[in-house]
């Protein structure tokens, strides 16, 4: 095997741009341009300067989709450019219905929609966790590294005087004994927080870590504003696309990135295919009362993507607010917790030398 210098795939971003590019050239000319033509063009831009090395996979594409033989949505999986199965569903959907070109636009939104509420929480939050972070490995540096070599040369001449000192630098003293003489501990407290964080969705720890996302408040408005959003963008371009409404369901469990919510979406399509209407399905979702109101009033009038569609924007706001709450309560943990633990080890160790040169006059 090769090895390949440059993009072997298409990221997120990539994505987005090359199903909006192609929804561009499908409803050009008033949608007079064929799909054959569009794949053609599409790839031929995706196949120059950054992404040069991915021509022979664009060529795989624009040759499926020109010989009539193979779909979109099979010349794209083909490719293994990285499309995931839920943007494939749609597509293949919308094929089939012969909605491409309107279903296409509301893919592509659904996409950026949900990428940018990815990218606004890790940079909301990545601020708070780092700083977090970097005041207990400085405060436990403080009190391991600075106060011992302030304070060890004057106890080891005089041991007693440690009584003679204020009760905050006794009290620093003996955490930093405990934090040098259990180390090891300490090493393994935090190797095991690395573990857990980065095997968190192994099948033995994920339902215990999702349980205390979605036990906790400030973590399940999170939790439940993100997959709502998701859920409230894809939804409409499913339907639009044609596909059974229980199928819409089982493709949302896959589009979802918590399980439990997956898992009820399964659980609605099963009761959906069974004969259940789609709304009373849908309840047992701990999504807002919008949510069922919606799927309500589109049943009735048979316009079940435009009024789900009408919750888009409510609901990209309430995830804007739900972030901006979390990473106001991670601020405020590391603001009135970690910052004035720092400044006090760190003042303590600036304040020792001074008794410790008074003890040393003695």
């Amino acid at each position: 095997m090769g090895l390949e210098i440059g993009k072997t795939s298409l990221s997120v971003a990539d994505r987005i741009d090359f199903l909006k590019t192609m929804a561009g050239w499908l409803n050009s000319g008033a949608g007079q341009m064929s799909l054959a033509e569009s794949v053609r063009n599409t790839t031929s831009g995706f196949s120059q300067e950054e992404y040069a090395s991915l021509a022979p996979k664009m060529a795989i594409i624009s040759d499926e989709v020109s010989s009539g033989q193979t779909s979109l949505h099979e010349a794209l999986s083909l490719s293994a450019l990285g499309f995931r199965p839920q943007e494939l569903s749609v597509i293949e959907a919308a094929e089939r219905s012969n909605q491409l070109r309107f279903a296409l636009p509301s893919l592509v939104t659904a996409m950026e929609t949900e990428s940018n509420g990815r990218r606004e929480l890790v940079s909301k939050l990545s601020g708070p966790m780092i700083m977090g972070v970097m005041l207990l490995l400085l405060t436990v540096g403080v009190l391991t590294i600075m106060l011992p070599m302030v304070m060890g040369p004057v106890l080891d001449r005089n041991p007693e005087s440690l009584e003679t000192f204020p009760f905050i630098i006794v009290w620093f003293w003996y955490v930093s004994l405990w934090l040098r003489s259990n180390y090891i501990i300490l090493l393994l407290a935090v190797a095991a927080l690395i573990v857990l964080f980065f095997f968190r969705n192994i099948p033995s720890l994920q339902p215990r870590w999702l349980r205390f996302l979605i036990t906790w408040s400030v973590s399940r408005k999170l939790v439940l504003g993100f997959n709502s959003m998701v859920v409230v963008y894809f939804l409409p371009s499913l339907v639009r696309s044609g596909m059974p409404t229980y199928q819409v369901l089982e493709q949302l469990a896959g589009c979802v990135k918590n399980p439990l919510i997956g898992g009820m979406l399964m659980a609605a399509s099963e009761d959906h295919r069974g004969g259940m209407r789609l709304s009373q399905a849908c309840s047992i979702l701990p999504f807002k009362a919008s949510f069922m109101n919606a799927l309500e009033a589109g049943e009735a009038t048979g316009l079940i993507a435009e009024r789900v569609s009408d919750l888009q924007e409510p609901y990209r706001l309430d995830l804007e607010r739900y972030i901006k709450q979390v990473a106001s309560t991670v601020k405020v943990i590391v603001m009135a917790g970690l910052l004035p633990l720092f400044i006090v080890a760190t003042y303590t160790s600036l304040v020792a030398p001074i008794f410790a040169l008074m003890e040393y006059g003695r």
